[in-house]
């Protein structure tokens, strides 16, 4: 009979350190490479943020302002929209973010119908199915019913971009308004589903202010009605929506018709209309002669990449301001475009 015999000698020391080193090596290559992908990963992250952020921010102040002006009364000295009397107001600001105030219709709230009869209850099969010429009371029906003209903040109100008014008296019972004026002229309704009932009205705007500025915490925000521009603070009825964080400025210059010939002017006389053209709102600008708007947004990343250190510097001079250079960690970029106001 045969004795298996077993080798219960396990391993050398010599063979448990070389495993030993092998897999420090082995670790420490794989931690190297998680460190670096990390690192670039967060620096991508950080660079989509920004763009991100500060595109959508620049977007959506490029669209207000370009239709600011819509809407809005033939003289605001008479009818002034919650206090303001020009299309454009603004604050300069040599050593912290400007401030711009806008006013339009922006948004449209509901369309226009006949005091009496709800929408898709009236007759359109007759030729002329319209809200007439004179009308003092008429029907709004909301988008949303929670969004509704009132007799304060939100009582300028522009039918079709054609007719001015304000409410004089909002209902309790139902979308019925009182105008401060008759209607200049008629607004067709429309039967777009071939039913025979109409269902479709003229598209009805709230002109009001909107305000673009950045807080102490360098929170871009765009408030709706009445913000102080000063504190960038909203009041108690205004809408306040934050459209970007980690912004460092905001600034603005402008481009004027200044002779009134409906072009901008030319004012360095190269018969260019280039950067030279612009003015810094500090120069004495008549808000009522601005036609274009180059708008600025210097945004910074949430977090620090260390391998960027001096890197991010802010630019030296955006339009009136002065930046100094910070040597910090943070990654930064500026953003800048030039708007056009259509109804200026």
């Amino acid at each position: 009979m045969y004795q298996v015999r077993k080798n219960n000698r396990g391993f050398s020391l010599v063979e448990l350190m070389v495993a030993i080193v092998v897999s420090t090596i082995l670790i420490a290559a794989v931690s190297a490479t998680y460190i670096a992908q990390n690192r670039s990963y967060v620096a991508q992250e950080n660079v989509t943020e920004i763009n991100t952020q500060a595109k959508i921010a620049i977007d959506v102040m490029a669209n207000d302002i370009k239709t600011a002006g819509f809407g809005v009364p033939a003289d605001m000295n008479q009818d002034a929209v919650n206090g303001l009397t020009t299309v454009v107001s603004f604050i300069d600001n040599s050593d912290a973010p400007d401030a711009i105030t806008v006013v339009g219709g922006f948004r449209m709230l509901g369309t226009l119908w006949p005091a009496l009869g709800a929408p898709s209850t009236i007759s359109c099969a007759a030729q002329g199915a319209y809200v007439p010429l004179g009308s003092t009371t008429v029907r709004i029906d909301y988008v949303d019913s929670a969004d509704i003209f009132n007799t304060d903040d939100k009582r300028s109100i522009s039918i079709d971009g054609i007719n001015y008014a304000t409410v004089a008296n909002v209902s309790d019972t139902d979308a019925t308004i009182t105008l401060d004026r008759p209607l200049s002229q008629d607004f067709p309704l429309l039967d777009t589903d071939g039913d025979g009932n109409c269902d479709t009205g003229r598209p009805v705007y709230v002109v009001e202010d909107t305000t673009f500025c950045v807080d102490g915490n360098g929170v871009l925000h765009r408030i709706r009605r009445r913000a102080d521009m000063t504190t960038c603070t909203p009041s108690v009825t205004s809408d306040d929506d934050v459209l970007a964080e980690n912004i460092e400025d905001l600034q603005f210059a402008y481009a004027v018709d200044t002779d009134g010939d409906g072009q901008i002017d030319d004012l360095n006389g190269d018969g260019l209309i280039d950067d030279q053209d612009y003015l810094i709102s500090g120069n004495g600008v008549d808000p009522v002669t601005i036609r274009a708007v180059r708008i600025n947004v210097l945004a910074r990343a949430e977090r620090e990449d260390v391998n960027y250190q001096g890197m991010g510097n802010p630019p030296s001079l955006i339009e009136n301001r002065n930046h100094a250079a910070t040597n910090d960690n943070f990654r930064r970029r500026w953003w800048q475009t030039v708007v056009t106001i259509r109804n200026q």
